[in-house]
């Protein structure tokens, strides 16, 4: 770039979630007396920003590979996570990445092999290399018939090196032995286990510490399962996928649309909305990787994060600064995750809050009930209730009918606990110069009637309610497993909550011993007959 001269260069980059790129930005200044330079990125559901320090680390990384192929979603519709079925799509998406990572592999043949077109020994180490290659993918050593199937046989006088290395990667990148877990043993041995863990905390490979701790047999016990469980929280990929769930546990990556009605709600921008998002964002991660990781902050904490613009729009008294600081706020207002401003703008409407929206998010994930789908879905108009009755009366009266009474006896009170909230989350005490009505009496699933008078008798409820928290615990393993709870026995669940509840809610421990029950299970063996 030419002295004195004022330029933005950009470019789009292709990235997963949860892994480590490298970053390298060359800049030099000559005869200026002043200069700058800043580095923007726009993230998902967000606007451009200078990229957070938090999310920089100067701890060194190598260049990552990241495929193009697009793999379609999975077909969760039976409950399991990776669906029960290999459709056609997703079998063609793992051919042509296959494909793809082959022909990476082959253009940097002598970078992976260590090695130099001109060495002597140049196709042993490339051979060398193959093993290693199908043994991580297997995420065990290799047995003497695979090595001779999956590797020496595809080296042969007819054919170059890099034609038989191309072989080896898409023999062993579309073996069934890499593209599902849980095939080797009912029985897991220490590689079965570390695969096992590798999945639930990072959803990739184990690194070479697991490889060799599995190699020395150190990983049967629970002491030892848990022990590593524990170290690999630390890595940046445990990090992501807990933060991936706590967006799901708040419905996050539901909210696409969150704006409003600029007469009623000015200044309310895209910033802001981007802001409130990285609000929350910090708040889960914050909580969930403190010293205490207590579950019951994520629902009593009197705290935001705020920046700047945040704490201005809100009117919030604070010594923000463009980055994100804990701001301590009034425990009557503020109640975690259950009154942060993005969750209650994302659960309203354009012009009004949303009873509805609310109270349906509170009951399935916060208070851990599950809900019928509605046997005829009503839309919200506005336009036809007289405009002086209040947000509360108008769903009073939307569902009133006893078929809407059977869900809505259990949605409407925990719903209307919130409106004391705007529809971008502010408290108010009034809508429309009356008084807001909060108080509401609530039916719990064993019969008993609680009286709720505001957003934190709700998350008071929550925090003490054993099936609020069985609930998390379960919404936790499922994401980690893959699979439903029940499938590890029927006394996991009393077993984890007991001890959820005996660590003080400590959610990393939570983790540990949901990533030790599945590492350490037994799977059963299923056997065909035929008469």
């Amino acid at each position: 770039v030419a002295s004195g001269e004022n330029s933005e260069h950009k470019a789009n980059i292709r990235l997963i979630g949860g892994c480590a790129y490298p970053l390298r930005l060359d800049y030099f200044k000559s005869q200026e007396k002043t200069s700058s330079i800043a580095l923007h990125w726009k993230p998902p559901h967000g606007g451009v920003q200078p990229i957070p320090a938090r999310n920089l680390s100067p701890a060194g990384k190598g260049p990552t590979f990241v495929v193009t192929t697009p793999f379609p979603p999975d077909d969760s519709s039976v409950g399991y996570e990776r669906g029960v079925s290999v459709s056609k799509a997703w079998d063609e998406a793992t051919t042509r990445a296959a494909i793809e990572t082959a022909n990476h592999v082959v253009k940097n043949l002598d970078r992976f092999a260590r090695s130099k077109p001109a060495d002597e020994d140049r196709d042993a180490k490339i051979e060398k290399f193959c093993s290693d290659f199908v043994a991580a993918a297997f995420r065990r050593p290799l047995a003497d018939e695979q090595k001779r199937i999956f590797v020496s046989s595809q080296f042969t006088n007819e054919r170059s090196a890099e034609e038989s290395v191309k072989r080896v990667v898409l023999l062993t990148l579309k073996s069934p032995r890499f593209l599902y877990l849980g095939l080797n043993s009912s029985e897991p041995d220490d590689f079965e286990i570390a695969s096992r863990l590798a999945f639930s905390l990072w959803d990739s490979l184990p690194n070479a510490d697991l490889w060799k701790r599995a190699e020395r047999g150190e990983l049967h016990t629970s002491q030892q399962v848990n022990e590593q469980a524990r170290r690999m929280l630390k890595d940046v990929r445990a990090r992501a996928k807990v933060q991936e769930f706590l967006r799901q546990w708040v419905q996050m990556n539901r909210a696409e649309d969150l704006s409003k009605d600029a007469t009623l709600y000015p200044g309310f921008t895209p910033e802001i909305v981007t802001d409130l998002r990285t609000s929350l964002d910090v708040f889960l991660e914050n909580t969930f990787w403190d010293d205490s990781s207590d579950y019951r902050k994520l629902l009593l904490a009197n705290y935001l994060f705020l920046n700047n613009r945040l704490a201005q729009f809100y009117g919030f008294a604070t010594n923000a600064t463009e980055d994100f600081v804990k701001v301590e706020l009034n425990p009557k207002e503020r109640s975690g995750v259950v009154t942060h401003p993005y969750l209650l703008a994302a659960f309203s409407y354009q012009k009004s809050t949303s009873p509805i929206h609310r109270g349906v998010f509170l009951t399935r994930n916060i208070v851990g009930r599950a809900l019928k789908s509605p046997p005829v879905a009503v839309a919200f108009n506005d336009a036809e209730f007289a405009p002086h009755l209040s947000m509360r009366e108008k769903v009073a009266q939307l569902t009133s009918s006893k078929a809407c009474q059977t869900c809505h006896s259990v949605i409407n009170p925990l719903g209307f606990s919130l409106e004391h909230y705007d529809a971008i989350g502010r408290f108010r005490t009034q809508e429309n110069e009356n008084p807001i009505n909060a108080v509401s009496d609530y039916l719990t699933d064993d019969g008993q009637t609680v009286r709720f008078s505001g957003a934190r008798d709700v998350a008071e409820f929550a925090v003490g309610s054993e099936h609020a928290q069985n609930a998390f615990v379960e919404q936790l393993f499922h994401h980690v497993v893959k699979q439903p709870l029940l499938a590890y026995g029927s006394d996991v669940m009393p077993r984890l909550r007991q001890s959820f509840v005996d660590s003080g809610f400590n959610m990393q421990k939570l983790l540990v011993e949901i990533s030790s029950i599945s590492a350490l299970h037994r799977t059963e063996k299923l056997t065909a007959s035929t008469k």
